[in-house]
Parts: structure tokens; sequence; C-alpha cells
């Protein structure tokens, strides 16, 4: 099977969720199949079981299979694309677009507000499968096919639960564990092989809430002096910084010491060696839509290296790590509840044990996991296409028609 996979981030040494997903997918599906990553930055991955390449339309020629996130590219490629789409929706990017716009939008985020929901629309009554990353977010895009006519009995007949129309494709983990190469982290910050090291790694976006954890460290000091806590404070590869230095530097004047903000973004390759020199880490984002359907791939990592995390309560993986043992969560904007787990985890039993619930559910979450399950719809049938109204038999479908208009006037 000719697949091809684009995705609109970039990708190469240093990549952001988007990327990442994009690369790690695609090399399980490249077992398989002929898979060709289309991407800013794919020419630079070198030994990969996919091919690389720049241009969409030139790829989709031949393709049997487009997969993309479903932005980066002109909608008449695939309004031309008689293939099968696979459209991956793990990122609810309009609930990030809502967020970052807050409550005085400007006209601009207005225009790009409308046009995302317009493209999602054509978007998801093009795709023959979309991908999410939860039961949440599962939810969430069940009511869009339903909105744009993609639930039919017809396709439900032959898929009761919509299973192969929507499937959850989880962010996943490497098999191989993390290395330790030195110790980055501390070297960074200045630390002491003593001190305790809190870890915030990912983007400071608009709608997380690293002031709070910045706060909730200076409370954790005062039981824990040798407590540090480090800020991955980069550009997102790609994008510019958002603005939230204003925020971040008031509430770092206000815990004195003990705060680092490190200006980078962590190589791919590199980032296991960092989450191995922390003692744990912290995620902290503001109430919103977008919190209560994100999948925080910065927790995954924690996972990965065995990391426990400190980190407020309200989307999935702080849900599960709470169940599960790995993790301490506190509600949205309490620095002394986030503070009171902090000091949880610098307690040397307490880390252990939930570092050994990381590892435990580290297993469940592989990418190859995840490449299974869009493997299976791959390899599969794809859901029907039938109206809602059977167009065969347009006699019978006009009556029905004004039936039910008569019916709805009667309502109103």
């Amino acid at each position: 099977m000719k697949i091809v996979w684009h995705c609109e981030d970039v990708v190469g040494p240093v990549m952001a969720g988007p990327g990442i997903r994009a690369v790690e997918l695609s090399r399980w599906v490249a077992r398989r199949h002929q898979v060709t990553l289309v991407a800013e930055g794919a020419q630079t991955l070198a030994a990969e079981p996919f091919r690389a390449a720049s241009d969409l339309g030139a790829a989709l020629k031949d393709a049997e299979v487009l997969v993309t996130q479903g932005f980066g590219f002109s909608l008449p490629l695939l309004m031309r694309f008689r293939g099968r789409v696979v459209l991956d929706l793990y990122d609810p990017v309009q609930l990030e677009q809502l967020a970052r716009a807050g409550a005085s939008p400007t006209a601009d985020q207005l225009v790009a507000l409308a046009y995302l929901r317009r493209r999602l629309r054509y978007l998801i009554s093009r795709a023959d499968h979309v991908l999410c990353a939860s039961r949440p977010q599962r939810a969430l895009w069940l009511g869009w096919l339903g909105a744009v006519g993609r639930l039919s009995p017809q396709v439900l007949a032959a898929d009761p639960e919509a299973s192969r129309l929507l499937a959850v494709v989880p962010f996943g983990l490497p098999e191989e564990p993390p290395r330790r190469a030195g110790s980055p982290l501390r070297a960074a910050i200045g630390a002491g092989p003593g001190d305790k090291i809190a870890l915030w790694s990912g983007g400071l976006w608009d709608w997380m809430d690293p002031a709070l954890a910045v706060r909730a460290a200076a409370i954790a000091r005062e039981r824990v002096p040798s407590l540090q806590l480090a800020l991955l404070a980069g550009s997102r590869p790609g994008a510019p910084a958002m603005d939230m230095r204003g925020a971040l530097e008031a509430a770092r004047a206000a815990s004195e010491a003990g705060v680092h903000f490190l200006e980078q973004w962590l190589p791919y390759a590199d980032r296991g060696a960092w989450l191995l020199d922390a003692d744990f880490a912290v995620s902290a984002h503001k109430p919103s839509l977008e919190s209560e359907l994100a999948f925080r791939t910065r927790l995954l990592d924690c996972l990965w290296a065995a990391l426990p995390a400190a980190c407020t309560a309200g989307d999935v993986l702080a849900a599960e790590g709470e169940q599960q043992g790995w993790a301490r969560t506190s509600p949205a904007g309490d620095a002394a509840a986030m503070a009171q787990s902090m000091v949880a985890l610098c307690d040397p039993a307490a880390n252990a044990k939930a570092r050994e619930a990381a590892l435990a559910a580290a297993r469940q979450r592989t990418w190859q996991r995840s490449a299974d399950v869009l493997l299976a719809l791959l390899e599969g049938p794809v859901p029907p296409r039938a109206a809602l109204i059977d167009s065969r038999t347009p006699a019978m479908a006009l009556s029905a028609a004004r039936k039910v208009w008569k019916r709805l006037k009667r309502r109103s």
C-alpha cells in the first residue's frame, strides 16, 4: 500500500508533538507499507524506513492513502485526491486557538477561528477514518461526525460503535528506555548532587500555567530548601515563542531563588538524559476546554523515563497518573496544593514508589500499540459513504422529506 503522511510541523533533530507523532507512526507503518513523509525537514532524517518528500502534490500522484493532521496544505489537493484519507485529530487545535484568543480576541483571531471551523467541517466530511488520542476526544469528534452527516444507518450497520470511522490512537512512547548521558540538567542550572530537581519539560503555551509552578516551588522550598525548578523556555520548532514572559518574570521575582529558565528546546534524541536527571516533573494548566480534552505528551515522557509528576488535575493523563500512582494532582490555580505534591515527591520512598508505577504504566503506551490500531484500519475496509436518504429511490426520498418537513413545522 502506498501511503503519504503529511505533517505541517517541522521534523528532524528538534521536534514538537505533531512532528514526533508523524515520524514515530510513519516508522512503524513503513514496516508493512510504502510510506512517504511530507514535512519540512524530512530529508534531514537519516536511515529511516520511510521516504522523505517536500512536495505534497507530487507525492499524492500515485498514493493510495493520505494521512494528515489537516493543515498546512491547499485544500484543492485534497479535493482532487481519490484515495483513502486518514485525518489525525489528536490535537484539539480549535480549543487551543480559543484558549489563545482569550476574552478579547483580535479581528485576525476571529477570522482564523472561523476559517479553522470551516476547514474542519470539510476535512471531517471528507475523511474515511478519523484518529483521536483519548475517549473524551472521541466524544468530541463523534459530535462533529454526526453534524457533517458521516454517521448514518448504513455506516453503523457495518460498524455499530463507529470504531473504524473514529479510532483512538494515542500518542506513544519508544520501545527502548531512555539512556543516561552525564548530568545535562544539573549542569545547565548549576545544581549539586544533593539538590532536588523539578523539571518543566515542554512548551510554555498560553493555556498552560508555568507561573503557578513557580509559586508552588517557592512554597515547597520552605520545607525542602534544596528544591530547584527548571523550566524549558525555548521557542517551539517552526513557530515563534508565545508571549508569557511578563507573567513568568513576575512569578520568578516573587520566588526569590531556585527557579531556572532554560532558553532551549531539547533535541528529540537528548530529552531522555534530561528527564533521567530530574527527581520529578511539573506540569500545570489553566482551567479551559483545552485542558479537559488535551493529551499531555509531556506527561507521557515522564512515563518513559519513570519520572513522577506533580501536575494540575483535569486532563486524561493526569487522572490516569493519579489513579495508577505515578502522578500527584492538585486543583488548577492552587499553588499550595501543588507545593504539597512537590514536597511529597521529594521523599525518597514516595518517589521510588511513583517511579515503579510509571514503569508499569509505560508498558501500555508504546508507539507499536498505537500503530497497530492504525494498521488495522488501513488494512481493513473503508467505512461506507451512504447518504442519509437513499438517492437511488428519488420518489421515496422526496416523499419522506416532505413528511419530515411537515412534522418539523408542526413542532415549531
